[in-house]
């Protein structure tokens, strides 16, 4: 009978009664007994979590991985041996494996808690269309994007009488809908279940896929745009509408510094910066009403209490009661353009065929989407696609005898910019804290053994954690699949990785400083130490050791900038300054592609205010 159930399911998944059971002992092999993987479902959520892009290789390999029982038949400890020769290989494309069967085995297994919290229901502030049949519509401007670019850019739109359509591809949630185990809200509310990569497996990508963008699920942290980094980028960065731009933004969205009580975490990174006389300062956050405790830290899943004035609270509103349409669940396939010019939006959702005619297109689909779409639509500026910025963030962590719960409190309550410009140039990074729940220090965290594993994640409660946040002078590019998503090349270059391991050291000399008894990275193998005369340094050679390529160290992107920039001349930018593209009228980018370089702060405040400049003036054009 239980033969007979697991063929059952197989067929239903489509895999093999072999690929079926070497993906089950992969998963048993990361995780530990108790409780039983196999219970849990954990391959069944692998699969769930693998890109689609991913898939048909991932079955290849399990095809052979099993061959006569050559894995699932050996002990626990000879099939770790084995994981683990995968994860130290010099071929770059096994350590891809490793790290994908890794994270895609142990955070379903610890990321699934429900949470606990109870908020008093809200009645909902949008009312989105729900397309359930071919449909065509007409309007003023259609906005692809629901983000930090498109729901500005709506909002003024909508604002100043023109009819606005926006194409949201993700699901509309509200405040009680993000009562979400942070495992469902990664399926839910991430673009790829925030199980996307690039190419080569090195850096992780992140972004929001919901009414909202990635402003519903980001940090909450509200930098300006840098008078250094306006300067280097120039017009109209440097202008005073951009200024106004910048208040405009700062005060809808209710930036503040009041509102940001200090987590244990940031106590911890404060109390390192201030024994080393380094530099430490309040984060500006946009909150109104944030509860700063045990809600504030699953600010990551979407804000339970509406305290977070993403665009889903804020902009969004203010383009629905002016008019706007909201499409939910609706992605943008091609622009569609006529004698130069744009016209119109093909789109599909729930297997249905939507076009939107409009007078003006502006895509905010972020720095993966928006060059695809334009690269669908026809466009072929040498531009679109290159000069990505990531901000690749890895982190160091310590273990301190006072209990931290790092999930819990504010986000980002502080931060330190010491080695902000490393290079005379602007070029550096940030010192950051964030809330660490235990699919997050699965992301980070070495795989030596199932048992060595389990035992650091039961150290939780007391580990605190540092992200380096790099200003990347590299460069990535984004292309399209055959089935016509993102494809994202990107390497590290070797004067960033230099300025990695200054923070490398610079974050364990914080830990120090604030009393941590154990240090570790984020390198794919065990880099630790404990603080003693020499030990720190070794800790650095050891890092060194391991390396930094794809696989060898753990790197997340936040902020994905500058894939179809704005610039002075179509020879070294894809669009012009006010946002329309060089070769198409009436088609308009306003989101982080559009970024010149890396910003090296949290973007949104400057994607919002971009998205405001170029919304009004696209706005005086029309009316």
């Amino acid at each position: 009978m239980r033969a007979a159930c697991r063929a059952m399911r197989s067929a239903a998944d489509g895999l093999t009664e072999r690929q079926r059971r070497a993906l089950e002992s992969i998963c048993a092999t990361f995780c530990p007994d108790g409780p039983s993987p196999r219970a849990l479902g954990i391959s069944d959520t692998l699969l769930e979590l693998t890109p689609p892009s991913d898939r048909t290789a991932l079955l290849r390999l399990l095809s052979v991985w099993d061959l006569g029982g050559r894995f699932s038949r050996r002990p626990r400890a000879r099939r770790e041996a084995i994981l683990r020769a995968w994860r130290d290989s010099p071929i770059a494309a096994r350590r891809r494996v490793f790290n994908g069967l890794r994270r895609g085995s142990l955070i379903p297994y610890y990321a699934r808690a429900e949470p606990t919290l109870y908020v008093d229901p809200k009645p909902p502030r949008l009312t989105p269309l729900q397309i359930e049949c071919d449909v065509e519509l007409d309007c003023d401007v259609c906005v692809v994007g629901s983000g930090a670019g498109g729901g500005v850019a709506a909002g003024v739109l909508a604002q100043a009488g023109l009819d606005v359509v926006v194409l949201e591809a993700g699901p509309h949630l509200e405040d009680t809908d993000f009562r979400l185990s942070e495992l469902a809200a990664y399926q839910r509310v991430y673009l790829g279940a925030a199980a996307l990569t690039t190419q080569d497996g090195g850096i992780g990508l992140l972004a929001g896929s919901c009414v909202g963008g990635t402003t519903t699920i980001n940090y909450t942290t509200s930098f300006r745009t840098p008078d250094d980094v306006r300067a280097d980028w120039g017009e109209p960065f440097t202008s005073a509408d951009y200024d106004a731009s910048l208040d405009a933004v700062c005060e809808r969205i209710g930036v503040n510094s009041d509102e940001g009580k200090p987590s244990k975490r940031d106590d911890v990174m404060a109390r390192g910066l201030e024994q080393l006389g380094w530099h430490v300062a309040e984060m500006p956050r946009n909150v109104r009403g944030c509860e700063q405790g045990v809600v504030c830290g699953r600010c990551g899943f979407g804000c339970p209490i509406g305290a977070k004035q993403s665009t889903l609270v804020t902009w969004l509103v203010d383009a629905q009661q002016a008019g706007a349409r909201i499409a939910i669940g609706t992605r943008a396939r091609r622009v569609r353009v006529s004698c130069g010019s744009a016209n119109a939006v093909e789109a599909a959702s729930n297997g249905h065929s939507v076009l939107v005619r409009a007078r003006a297109i502006v895509l905010a689909a972020g720095a993966l989407h928006t060059p695809v779409l334009l690269r669908a639509s026809g466009l072929s500026n040498p531009n679109i696609g290159r000069h990505l910025h990531l901000h690749p963030t890895t982190g160091v962590s310590g273990v301190f005898d006072d209990e931290i719960r790092p999930w819990e409190g504010t986000m980002q309550a502080l931060y330190s910019d010491q080695h902000r410009d490393l290079d005379g140039a602007g070029y550096g990074l940030k010192y950051e804290t964030a809330a660490v729940h235990p699919g997050v220090l699965v992301a980070f965290a070495p795989w030596e053994s199932a048992r060595e594993h389990a035992q650091l994640m039961a150290q939780l409660p007391w580990i605190s954690g540092i992200g380096l946040l790099l200003r990347d002078r590299g460069e990535g590019e984004v292309r399209a699949t055959r089935t016509g998503d993102p494809r994202v090349r990107y390497a590290l270059t070797a004067g960033d990785l230099r300025h990695v391991r200054i923070g490398l050291d610079g974050a364990a000399r914080i830990l120090e400083a604030a009393g941590a008894r154990r240090v570790f990275s984020s390198h794919s193998r065990l880099v630790a130490y404990e603080p003693s005369p020499g030990a720190r340094e070794r800790f650095l050679e050891q890092a060194d050791g391991v390396g930094y390529a794809p696989g060898r160290c753990s790197f997340y992107a936040f902020h994905l900038m500058g894939s179809a920039r704005l610039g002075s001349s179509p020879s070294n930018a894809a669009t012009k300054p006010d946002g329309e593209t060089w070769e198409t009228r009436n088609l308009y980018v306003m989101d982080g592609s559009s970024f010149p370089s890396a910003s090296g702060v949290n973007p949104m405040v400057t994607i919002e205010a971009v998205a405001h400049l170029n919304a009004t003036k696209l706005a005086a054009m029309l009316t």
